[in-house]
């Protein structure tokens, strides 16, 4: 059997748009059975997808945030059967990173969620797939939650980058320690670590970090007030750090960073709220196996 997960909140709530195709590809692999169709917003998907049997297939229908809700809800178990992702989100950091450019419609999301990196903060313990990101775009992620929630409507996050970058956003002073290892920076607009490569829909912040190794990339930027940072951060965002004495990029299996003024925490576009700081660590061996892409 196979089962198509569909978030209808995805994709600023047109997640169900774009099933048809979906359908019809999944019909061809339903050796003459129709697919299910469950809603994730109304099940404990996570439960049916360690339920399904080695030789079911499940294909997940959303972006970041339904993938964040998913590996959280396994909590470290990976299903015995296929588990598909579809595109079908508003930024696909995930997908981006695992396709790179690759024109292919599926992936395998199994070997991608074994042994995810877990962020610590406020007493908490949560799994995230592409990052953990505070300062400026965890901000952005908290502000956009509340006005899709007050205004019930897509929100422009470039019109809320901008106010915070030359208004509402104020730069912390933060310890970032890797792996032991402990540098203090002023003036910090970003300091996040990342399993990924991307974040906020297609910033390449971490351009070097491979997510199937065995280390988590920590990413500061610093060292810049409103002027700096205007001219700056669409290159660190490019990916283009090599000429940027204001980006500080390391990698290390343990990330832990103490801020002196509570700041916006994201994962995967979860809003954490303000925070003191945070401890991600990622403990696994490198994994050899790649690939999953169905074109």
């Amino acid at each position: 059997m196979v089962y198509i997960l569909f978030n209808p909140n995805a994709n600023n709530g047109r997640g169900t748009e774009g099933l048809d195709a979906v359908l019809a590809a999944a019909g061809e692999r339903c050796r003459g059975m129709t697919p299910e169709l469950v809603d994730v917003t109304g099940t404990d998907a996570a439960a049916l997808l360690l339920g399904l049997k080695a030789d079911d297939e499940a294909i997940v229908c959303g972006g970041d945030g339904t993938l964040h809700y998913l590996v959280n809800g396994l909590n470290g178990a990976v299903p015995a059967a296929p588990v598909y992702v579809w595109r079908m989100g508003t930024g696909n950091d995930f997908l981006r990173d695992v396709l790179d450019g690759k024109d292919a419609r599926m992936v395998r999301l199994n070997e991608y969620i074994k042994n995810l990196p877990v962020c610590e903060v406020n007493g908490r313990r949560r799994r995230f797939l592409n990052n953990a990101s505070l300062g400026l775009d965890g901000q952005v992620c908290e502000l956009g939650e509340q006005e899709k929630a007050r205004l019930g409507r897509p929100v422009n996050y470039i019109r809320l980058t901008l106010r915070l970058l030359f208004r509402d956003f104020h730069p912390f002073r933060a310890t970032v320690t890797v792996d032991g290892e402990s540098r203090t920076y002023e003036r910090v607009w970003v300091a996040s670590a990342f399993n990924g490569r991307f974040v906020g829909g297609g910033q390449k912040l971490a351009p070097d970090q491979d997510r199937l190794s065995d280390k988590l990339c920590c990413v500061v930027l610093h060292s810049m007030g409103r002027v700096g940072a205007l001219f700056k951060l669409p290159k660190a965002l490019a990916g283009k750090h090599g000429s940027l004495p204001q980006c500080d990029v390391r990698f290390g299996r343990e990330v832990a960073v103490t801020v002196d003024a509570a700041a916006s925490l994201n994962l995967d576009g979860e809003p954490m709220g303000r925070v003191g700081g945070y401890r991600a660590v990622k403990q696994r061996a490198p994994c050899e196996k790649r690939g999953g892409v169905i074109k």
